[in-house]
């Protein structure tokens, strides 16, 4: 049994808060960390073996991300240290998604992550190392009952799943993209409901489902309380959010907190028309 040590007299409510960016406590681990994972060894002239910085790695970052101004040199120089500073906290965070991303390719992959995300778990950051649809990055840190819904969820629902997946990385990971993300969740329930809903129509979206359904009167969960057709009303208040489908005078973009409600709003839909659950019930 693993146990945490707490200062005397600690609240650990505010123990419990987390922390955006670099916060001043986690912030040499962090960099300890990345200098572990971008060194390589190589011989003097004396053939000793030493480690240096890994230039290669940040090149590849670079031209990722088509970074305008080459921080190699300070890299390979001065070190970690001195590229946190001239990246600034925002962009360092990025460059760890990276490598989160490079690591992951490694043997040792999993232990490597797992002391990162020990160490940020610790540090009270808002970012945790998550996986989705494959790969590894980081992530919003949700509570674990959340993302062990949403990772069953994507495991059992295909095509819906990998939708789902895409979309809870718009909106969760280091780059989220709001649009995406609702465009994302939509596409998901779509695909696990259109053809339940409405076998017969090719060109079902969300919009057709909720009209048929709410034409139908009959779609329930098997619950006997009242609002056991609470799902129609998640569905179409989805559907209704996303104003980015506009044109013109109507269009918006969703902001981030728009995006994450959609994508918790799309898991348990994507889960209920796959399962079975929602159906259509006298």
């Amino acid at each position: 049994m693993t146990t945490r040590w707490y200062k005397r007299g600690a609240n650990q409510a505010d123990l419990a808060v987390l922390h955006p960016g670099v916060p001043e406590w986690m912030k040499m681990q962090l960099l300890t960390w990345v200098t572990s994972v971008t060194q390589e060894s190589y011989l003097d002239e004396w053939v000793n073996r030493r480690m240096r910085p890994n230039v290669s790695i940040l090149m590849d970052y670079e031209t990722a991300v088509r970074r305008p101004e080459s921080l190699v040199s300070v890299f390979r120089d001065f070190g970690v240290s001195s590229l946190f500073t001239s990246m600034g906290q925002d962009e360092f965070l990025d460059f760890v998604d990276f490598l989160v991303f490079t690591v992951q390719q490694q043997p040792n992959s999993a232990q490597v992550l797992g002391v990162l995300e020990m160490l940020l778990s610790d540090g009270g950051s808002e970012w945790c190392v998550g996986t989705r649809d494959g790969f590894a990055s980081l992530e919003k840190r949700v509570p674990e009952g959340v993302v062990a819904a949403v990772d069953d969820v994507v495991a059992l629902s295909g095509e819906a799943g990998r939708l789902l997946a895409e979309s809870w990385h718009a909106a969760f990971g280091k780059s989220p993209d709001a649009e995406e993300a609702y465009e994302k969740a939509i596409k998901a329930v779509e695909e696990a409901g259109a053809r339940v809903v409405s076998p017969n129509n090719s060109k079902t979206t969300l919009g057709t489902m909720i009209r048929d359904m709410k034409a139908q009167k009959d779609w329930k969960l098997d619950l006997s309380a009242q609002d056991a057709d609470v799902p129609v009303k998640m569905a179409e208040a989805l559907w209704i959010g996303q104003e980015s489908r506009h044109g013109g005078n109507g269009y918006r973009k969703p902001s981030q907190t728009e995006a994450e409600a959609a994508v918790l709003l799309a898991v348990p839909l994507v889960q209920w028309f796959t399962s079975g659950a929602l159906a259509r019930r006298n």
